[in-house]
């Protein structure tokens, strides 16, 4: 008995819904995220850090192509699935690891 594979359709509004909230979020913490890097950074730095703000975005953009190229790769598609909660779990460790050195940068400059 040949093996075969059962699609099922989903709404293309889950497509749209998602991409909207991603779109609305980013559009949300752009702005307050460039102007905390101006307050904070070094008054001639200033424009290196927001061009380092956008370089980071954009290397985050290209991981997340990349990483969904491998989509293809996974037998087992709950793997890939596992793979990125393991890498958002990696960062926030990363970023709490890093609150209290940033609280305390953020106040010595009364931002």
């Amino acid at each position: 008995m040949p093996a075969t594979t059962e699609w099922k359709k989903s709404s293309m509004l889950w497509l749209i819904a998602s991409y909207g909230v991603i779109t609305v979020g980013e559009l949300c913490l752009s702005p307050m995220a460039l102007s905390l890097v101006s307050k904070l950074s070094p008054p001639r730095l200033t424009a290196l850090m927001m061009g380092g703000w956008f370089l980071s975005t954009s290397i985050g953009n290209k991981m997340s192509g990349v990483l969904a190229s491998m989509w293809d790769g996974y037998e087992h598609k709950a793997n890939f699935f596992l793979v990125n909660f393991g890498l958002v779990m990696a960062t926030t460790l990363i970023i709490l690891a890093m609150i209290k050195w940033l609280n305390k940068i953020v106040k010595e400059h009364g931002a």
